[in-house]
């Protein structure tokens, strides 16, 4: 019996440990604790898995190859030397201007005889003409010769006079003698035909007409051509003073 009872001995012990544990877990369902129950229920919670990487054993990490390294910076470029200035030239020599010329010009002329008459006075005096010719209308005071019988008529008078174009007019036959730029000039032109006997009228009118220039003489300066147009003049040269370059 006595070695019955210590075997057993330990199993009163142990159900009131039981029944303390039962007491104590029944108090704490009453007081409700929350905070315990958190950090009960955090601890029966899984543990998240946490994956750990081997580490990299140093053979196969000798034995990839390295990043490439930045390639050396080449050296700055040194600055060309600065080339060599060359002296400067000498400006050339500034060019003359050309320098002014005038010429004595007669005209207009409203005939070529007209032009012929006055280079052949201005030839005999010793001077080289230049002529320019130009068309263009105008008005002109025509000198006509009238009355004639017929076209053989007309032809005469005109060799008498030594000018003059025959035309068939509104009155019949006429002879044009001179065509004048002016009512002066026209009515000078028609005294020597009217002292011949002809019968002369002086019609005016823009008409398609060739006028004539004549040039000649060649001055440094204005002054000097005046002073030779003046003494042509005395020639019955009339002429002006033309710049020219």
């Amino acid at each position: 019996m006595l070695t019955l009872g210590r075997r057993y001995a330990h199993v009163p012990v142990g159900l009131v440990s039981m029944l303390l544990v039962i007491v104590l877990i029944a108090w704490l369902l009453e007081r409700r604790v929350d905070g315990v129950w958190e950090a009960a229920l955090r601890m029966a919670a899984p543990v998240p898995v946490a994956v750990t990487l081997a580490a990299v054993p140093p053979s196969v990490a000798a034995a990839s190859p390295a990043p490439p390294a930045d390639p050396p910076l080449a050296p700055a470029a040194s600055a060309p030397a600065p080339a060599p200035v060359a002296p400067p030239s000498p400006a050339p020599p500034a060019v003359p201007a050309d320098p002014e010329r005038y010429v004595l010009e007669s005209g207009p002329f409203l005939t070529a005889d007209a032009a012929d008459r006055v280079e052949d006075q201005l030839n005999h005096l010793g001077y080289a003409t230049v002529r320019f010719r130009k068309q263009e209308v105008r008005r002109l005071y025509a000198v006509i010769a009238t009355g004639f019988a017929g076209v053989r008529d007309a032809e005469r008078a005109a060799v008498d006079l030594g000018r003059g174009a025959v035309v068939d007019g509104a009155d019949g036959v006429e002879l044009v003698v001179d065509r004048a730029a002016t009512l002066g000039d026209a009515i000078a032109a028609a005294r020597p035909v009217r002292a011949r006997g002809l019968e002369v009228r002086i019609e005016a009118g823009p008409r398609p007409v060739v006028i004539y220039h004549v040039r000649y003489g060649q001055f440094s300066t204005q002054a000097a051509a005046e002073a030779r147009g003046e003494e042509l003049a005395l020639f019955g040269l009339v002429s002006r003073v033309v710049k020219i370059r």
